[in-house]
């Protein structure tokens, strides 16, 4: 059993070279020097050189998870966070829970267009239901190994689940700070302000480290919520005529969430729950408690 203090230092030395590549190597450059990718809103179509570094830099959370498990814990390391990419079963409940929550926080935000003067196309969804596949691959997977997978468990060896969420949940968004400065992202033609983004974010990233925790650290559990949760997210971004009101409250049903799973939930008591994930030696099977 590798000490915990140990995962802990592993959990902030990836989350400082997540950060520093995405800051220093693939999207702080491209927003710095307002170079254009590739955009889905303005049909901005940049270098292809930009473009390898604009996808590429979407899965620098997956692969520094990758590397560091290698490094630390070798194969056997690499196979126990592939087994639980594929640990599906986390109970009817959870994957009720995982459809409540995108379905209750969708519904509240085209019920917040309506309130707010707006109109929405509810067939937008059926519309868009191709895209969804490859949507499994851009954030969820490109993503969830790394947040969810390496540094949440890691964190849990030394603060709570409620904690820990929070500070993947500051990271997170931090990590995203420099698309708001890209030429053709969302955030920066739709004018979504930054903090509005974070307190989301990081709402959301409570919501995670809660199913997370109740999953016996499922990353499954992440892909999947991240899955539903970019695709609902993809459609209603195309069916609302924004205003500068909407893009503050877009992510409030989420938040409202967060504060009644923080409300009910015992974070607390969560320490450790997930964490024998993050303190497996190498060939030491995973608690699966």
């Amino acid at each position: 059993m590798r000490a915990r203090s140990t995962a802990a230092k592993e959990a902030s030395t990836f989350l400082l070279l997540t950060l520093l590549l995405s800051f220093l190597v693939f999207w702080g450059p491209l927003a710095l020097f307002k170079i254009p990718t590739i955009s889905f809103v303005d049909k901005t179509t940049g270098p292809p050189w930009a473009i390898a570094l604009y996808i590429i830099g979407g899965f620098v959370p997956s692969f520094v998870a990758i590397a560091l498990t290698w490094r630390h814990e070798g194969r056997e390391g690499l196979k126990r966070l592939g087994r639980r990419v594929i640990q599906f079963k986390i109970g009817w409940r959870w994957y009720l829970a995982i459809v409540g929550i995108v379905l209750l926080g969708t519904a509240a935000q085209i019920a917040l267009i309506h309130v707010l003067g707006g109109t929405f196309d509810l067939m937008l969804f059926a519309a868009q239901l191709p895209s969804a596949v490859p949507l499994i691959i851009l954030g969820p997977l490109s993503e969830e190994l790394g947040w969810r997978g390496y540094a949440q468990d890691r964190l849990e060896t030394r603060w709570n689940g409620l904690v820990s969420g929070l500070i993947v949940g500051v990271a997170w968004a931090l990590w995203h700070l420099p698309l708001f400065y890209m030429v053709g992202t969302s955030q920066s033609v739709l004018g979504i302000p930054f903090l509005g983004f974070a307190s989301g974010i990081i709402a959301l990233s409570v919501l995670y480290a809660w199913l997370h925790n109740n999953t016996s650290g499922s990353v499954w559990t992440a892909v999947l919520f991240h899955w539903m949760f970019t695709y609902s997210a993809q459609v209603v971004a195309t069916g609302v005529t924004r205003s500068q009101l909407y893009n503050w409250l877009e992510y409030l049903p989420y938040i409202m969430m967060a504060l009644v799973v923080t409300a009910l939930w015992r974070p607390w008591d969560t320490r450790g729950v997930v964490s024998d994930n993050a303190t497996a030696a190498p060939g030491e099977p995973a608690s699966s408690a």
